[in-house]
């Protein structure tokens, strides 16, 4: 039957005794490490071994020596307090935001211009820290933020949303402009290229309502041109890149997005184009959100930060 050498009176003092005696041959250096007298450490070795009824240590010429069962009952005292230390790191961890998990929303721009780069940089400094990303619209991340799977988003209020039910910190306004594929017809025109030119060809627009749609026709509105008639509407940024690539479709996207799909040879991904057109493309400003009254996390808090500081170039406070 094994000894419960709790009950029997193990404590924490006797633990690290032990785990001083692993490195030290002499009482008396382990009873300094600890802070402690070498009559005080000398009590406790003669209680932990009444507690385990077996002999701990001998006298050696050197000082002392642990016994093969002190040595490997002193093994576990070090393997145990190293557990005590590792859970003290983890609670000041977690209370200073450096482990944790964090929900993180955007619209694609900002997705892929800022928190991409932010990302990276966590991952490095706090690698305790696991993230979510959902790259949605507006309206779907509002409904996220509302019901509280996401810690915060870098979106827009949705125009028939009620804003006091949201935390708005307005950060920038988001370029825009129009891609098409490598070798579209549109290419072949000098820049930049007439806005009537725009609707000879089919265009692919995510849903009525949305930023990106509204800004472009806007922008087709101030130059009096009508709206295009042959229109392929998707919410998915995927289809819409796929699209593009194998018709001669066009489409407005924010332009961080259109510079990271349109780089490089076509192997990598190169195979779209910005074209490079008359009309002047910006959506309205994204901004920070968070739900009313919302108290962030540490952990949520930190990446905030961080998310802002990639934004901004500057620190950011989050409360």
């Amino acid at each position: 039957m094994s000894l419960d050498l709790l009950r029997r009176g193990m404590k924490i003092s006797h633990l690290r005794l032990l785990a001083e005696l692993a490195k030290h041959s002499r009482l008396t250096d382990a009873a300094l490490a600890l802070g402690t007298t070498q009559p005080a450490a000398s009590r406790l070795i003669s209680e932990i071994e009444r507690i385990t009824e077996a002999e701990i240590y001998v006298r050696s010429g050197r000082g002392i020596e642990l016994t093969d069962a002190g040595r490997k009952l002193a093994e576990r005292c070090v393997r145990i307090l190293q557990e005590f230390a590792d859970a003290g790191r983890d609670i000041e961890q977690h209370k200073s935001g450096q482990s944790g998990h964090v929900s993180i929303g955007s619209v694609t721009g900002p997705a892929i211009e800022y928190i991409l780069p932010a990302l990276r940089h966590i991952r490095l400094s706090y690698p305790g820290i696991t993230i979510s990303v959902e790259v949605s619209p507006s309206r779907e991340l509002a409904a996220m933020l509302e019901d509280g799977r996401l810690d915060f988003s870098l979106s827009r209020v949705p125009v028939d949303e009620d804003p006091s039910r949201f935390e708005e910190r307005p950060l920038l306004r988001e370029p825009a402009c129009l891609i098409g594929r490598a070798d579209h017809p549109l290419t072949r025109l000098a820049a930049p290229i007439p806005a009537e030119a725009l609707l000879g060809f089919d265009w692919v627009l995510p849903p009525v309502g949305t930023p990106i749609r509204a800004t472009a026709e806007q922008a087709l509105r101030d130059k009096a041109l009508a709206l295009p008639t042959r229109v392929l509407t998707t919410s998915s940024f995927l289809f819409t890149l796929a699209t593009i690539q194998r018709t001669n479709a066009i489409a407005p996207v924010a332009r961080s997005v259109a510079e990271s799909f349109s780089s490089g040879p076509r192997s990598s991904g190169g195979t779209l184009v910005i074209l490079k057109s008359a009309l002047d493309l910006s959506v309205e400003p994204y901004s920070f959100l968070t739900r009313k009254g919302q108290v962030l996390t540490p952990v949520a808090q930190l990446v905030g930060r961080e998310v802002l500081r990639a934004v901004t170039g500057t620190d950011n406070q989050l409360g």
